[in-house]
């Protein structure tokens, strides 16, 4: 009983996090002047590589935005990738990666998602990261 808690409340801050991220309205969106595609591709990877290489607190505390970082301890946040990494063994090369923009609906600033689908030994993990205009991170979600 007690590791469906904890499988739950992982999915649950893995959630929160997602949510930080795409609490606007709808993605899809073309991506705003204030971007430059190629830019947010080349943070998202480098952000992802360095959480496969084990800097994750170093995402943690230079990319991660205060109301990221804020929405989980640095400690839940090992936990929960530790879960989800264990069962995939080591990176081997991102398959696909898209960029969408969006707007808040209520401040109307824009931001910019980025989907990476990512191959690894035994299977793949898809990463869902938001950024802001500074380039931080506002959404990380790995499922």
């Amino acid at each position: 009983m007690e590791i469906w808690r904890k499988i739950r409340k992982r999915c649950f801050l893995l959630g929160v996090i997602c949510l930080i991220g795409t609490s606007a309205a709808g993605c899809g969106n073309k991506l705003s002047d204030k971007f430059d595609e190629e830019e947010v591709k080349e943070a998202a990877e480098t952000m992802i590589n360095q959480v496969n290489s084990g800097e994750l607190k170093d995402v943690y505390e230079n990319t991660f935005a205060p109301v990221m970082r804020q929405g989980i301890e640095y400690e839940q946040l090992q936990e929960n990738l530790d879960y989800v990494f264990d069962k995939l063994g080591e990176f081997e090369s991102y398959e696909k990666i898209s960029v969408v923009g969006g707007q808040d609906k209520d401040t109307e600033t824009p931001y910019a998602v980025v989907v990476l689908l990512a191959k690894y030994e035994e299977g793949k993990a898809q990463y869902t990261v938001t950024f802001d205009t500074g380039m931080k991170c506002i959404g990380f979600y790995v499922k």
